[in-house]
């Protein structure tokens, strides 16, 4: 058809990268879908290059190991996927100025 554009905006690989979260004080009254949340919100203020899901309402690619209890003090380990090989120690370093002051990386 002519005048119809088509644009293929497929992600093809992505790049997992571990971290270790830990909650305490303050954020320990946050439950793990606040967690999410702010996560992702911290992640897409660092400018790194992120994956994001395919879909109408795209979000940043995350994945949890286990969830923390509301109340409870620890550490959940969190993986998060970019577009492009990242160095780890990059990304905590720009994570870690991003995030709550109780919620620190590991």
């Amino acid at each position: 058809m002519p005048g119809l554009l088509l644009i293929n905006n497929m992600q093809t690989q992505k790049f997992p990268v571990t971290i270790t979260l830990r909650k305490t004080e303050e954020m320990i009254y946050f439950s793990q879908l606040d967690l999410v949340h702010i996560l992702e919100r911290a992640l897409r203020r660092t400018d790194l290059p992120l994956y994001f899901t395919q879909g109408y309402n795209p979000h940043v690619k995350i994945s949890f190991k286990n969830g923390l209890k509301l109340g409870v003090e620890g550490e959940i380990e969190a993986v998060v996927y970019f577009n492009e090989k990242i160095d780890r120690e990059a990304v905590i370093e720009k994570l870690q100025k991003q995030l709550p002051q109780s919620l620190e990386i590991k």
